[in-house]
């Protein structure tokens, strides 16, 4: 539903920093299902603050156009980091997946406790946690980005429990079958990420959409230590209850899977830090990066950044309007 751009901002008195714009894909600008989620995204993004959560810094219009500005991460995502491994024929370290997943237990912990200004839970659900969201930076930090199909109290757009939110791949059993989820939803999906690097394959890849669908329903997980028997037995206890079917069985919340996750971490006895994380995204964009020749600008990339000083950010005054209305 929308692109992503690396952008200057300027700021008086003359300022400049590297940021990412979100924007609505044109042929959905006029499309209001999609501009109210997107601006779901772009309100909730504004409320959450936390280190391992992706900064929005403004929102606006331009024209047809609606954007999020948010914080740019230099680095790699999870991704791409994990397919730099296999493509070695080998898996991340178990203490940097470890420490890596903890950061995202962070995140994740964060987000489902955070309240309103009252002091109103506001009860949300991310949908979309999968490795290509997990944002590494050459600093080592660990950082959740788009919440474009969360859930929460406070969204304009209603939650229809018969629309499938998230990638098939990694969809918990009573998503994929309709029933809805809350944010031990969000803990399955960290479980199969888990599962996934631990083991150096893919826990639910269908041929096609609709085998995906029906392997996330079906819910069947192999013990990662019949792939990887190097692998504490304690580990594998912690990803089968993140991944078992029934939410009540799982994790009830991310801080206790953090917790779990960090007492595995300090048993291992490997020393590591986000120093040592920041380290390996660099090596990892390295292996991905090519030299390319900088071209010059063509006449539509100068259209473009004619277009972009157009931006002007939206004034919003917080108050959320009927279902029907935009807040501009």
């Amino acid at each position: 539903m929308a692109e992503v751009f690396s952008a200057r901002m300027w700021t008086k008195p003359g300022f400049v920093k590297k940021v990412a714009i979100k924007r609505v894909l044109p042929r959905l600008g006029r499309n209001k299902l999609f501009l109210r989620m997107f601006m779901d995204e772009a309100r909730l993004g504004l409320m959450l603050n936390h280190s391992n959560i992706v900064l929005v810094l403004d929102v606006g219009r331009a024209g047809d156009d609606h954007f999020i500005v948010m914080e740019y991460v230099d680095g790699v995502d999870l991704k791409q980091a994990t397919r730099a491994y296999v493509d070695r024929g080998a898996m991340p370290p178990l203490e940097f997946t470890l420490l890596m997943a903890v950061e995202i237990c962070r995140a994740l912990s964060y987000a489902h406790n955070l309240s309103d200004a009252r002091g109103r839970p506001l009860n949300i659900v991310h949908h979309d946690i999968n490795p290509a969201n997990v944002l590494l930076s050459l600093q080592g930090e660990v950082k959740v980005v788009d919440f474009g199909l969360s859930t929460a109290a406070m969204h304009l757009q209603r939650s229809d429990p018969d629309v499938v939110r998230g990638k098939f791949g990694y969809l918990s059993p009573e998503i994929a079958l309709g029933q809805g989820g809350d944010a031990r939803a969000d803990i399955y999906a960290l479980g199969i990420i888990l599962w996934e690097m631990v083991t150096g394959q893919r826990l639910f890849l269908g041929r096609d959409d609709l085998e995906g669908l029906r392997l996330a329903r079906a819910a069947a997980v192999r013990p990662p230590r019949e792939l990887n028997p190097d692998i504490p037995e304690d580990l594998e206890k912690i990803i089968l209850c993140a991944l078992a079917r029934d939410p009540n069985d799982r994790f009830q919340d991310a801080r206790h899977l953090g917790r779990s996750l960090t007492q595995v971490l300090f048993d291992l006895r490997r020393p590591v830090s986000l120093f040592e994380v920041g380290d390996m995204v660099g090596a990892v964009r390295t292996f991905l990066e090519e030299p390319q020749l900088t071209p010059e600008p063509t006449n539509v990339e100068r259209a473009l950044e004619a277009e972009l000083s157009r931006f002007n950010s939206l004034k919003y005054d917080g108050e959320v309007g009927p279902a029907d209305e935009l807040p501009f």
